[in-house]
């Protein structure tokens, strides 16, 4: 368990509270009134969070 592995929980992690929840560490991305997305912050959205990870890196390979 390395680094690498360690940035790539954060990352998913901090899009899924991005997604779900509307906030990081307390700074809110989306109006009070507004709620997030449950399912990214359930277990299946980390699923799809990788999914969409994975997505966009192998679109940005392929141009590359």
């Amino acid at each position: 368990m390395g680094l690498g592995f360690t940035l790539a929980l954060v990352i998913m992690g901090s899009i899924r509270e991005m997604l779900g929840a509307g906030a990081i560490f307390g700074f809110k991305f989306i109006p009070e009134t507004a709620d997030g997305i449950l399912v990214f912050i359930l277990a299946p959205g980390a699923f799809i969070t990788l999914g969409f990870i994975i997505a966009i890196l192998k679109k940005i390979k392929k141009t590359s």
